[in-house]
Order: C-alpha cells, then structure tokens, then sequence
C-alpha cells in the first residue's frame, strides 16, 4: 500500500483524512512541518498531504525544506488558505481545496500516485466520487 504522510496542525481534518483513506493507504500523521521533517526518514511517505497554515513550521517553509531533498514524494497541498488566483505559484505539487467532500485530494491522490497503486487502493465509489462529488456505498 502506498504510504502517506498527513501533515496539518488541526486535528478534526487529520481524523476526516484518517477516516477516508485508513485502510487503503498506510498512514502516518505529524502536527508541522517540523514534525514532518523530522519523521520523513523513517516514514518514507509516498505522497505528503500538507496543509499550508500551521503554527512553527507552516506549510510554505516545510516545502522549501521539503525542495532539497531527493528523491522527494509527491505532495499534495491541501488547504483552504489559497484562492483560484494562486493555485499556479506553488510549483511542483498537487493542489487540492480543503473540503469535507475531500473530492479534491481524491483527484489529487490519484494524480500524485503511480495509476497501479491508486487503483488497488482507491475503491471504486471514491473514484466515482472524485469525478462527480457524490460517495456511493
């Protein structure tokens, strides 16, 4: 299963995150950046999904950190805190709007994650879901 690290200081939307993809992903959860930075190594996420506002170490800085190393995962920054207009300046990431549907980040995950890995672990409905908005049980 592929491996994500969730980095977001607000602990309701790690649960939302928790609860969506447990069970299809292997997960891992820091607090910051600086958390995050200090548990890559022994993580090796896959995929990171950041947020961008966040106390200590906010999102922006954790990327400039995150820039020089290699190889580096994929990350998908996933946040309410930029506007349509700023979605193309944040270079070399996935960008997904920090929404309860979470239709965003499984878009975003299926962009950021090899197509044989997301298949196998994203069931079918949230595919579906990804593409009309709608969960299916």
């Amino acid at each position: 299963m592929p491996r994500i690290l969730l980095v977001d200081d607000d602990p309701a939307w790690r649960n939302l995150y928790r609860m969506a993809l447990e069970g299809k992903f292997d997960l891992f959860e820091a607090t910051d950046g600086y958390q995050a930075l200090s548990v890559l190594g022994a993580v090796r996420p896959d995929v990171i999904v950041l947020d961008l506002k966040m106390p200590r170490m906010d999102g922006m800085d954790f990327l400039r950190r995150l820039s020089r190393l290699s190889p580096r995962p994929s990350v998908i920054v996933c946040s309410g805190a930029f506007t349509e207009a700023e979605r193309p300046h944040i270079p070399g990431v996935h960008l997904a709007a920090k929404t309860p549907d979470l239709k965003e980040l499984w878009s975003a995950l299926r962009a950021a994650t090899p197509a044989t890995t997301v298949a196998a672990s994203v069931p079918a409905r949230a595919a579906v879901a990804a593409e009309d908005g709608v969960w299916r049980d």
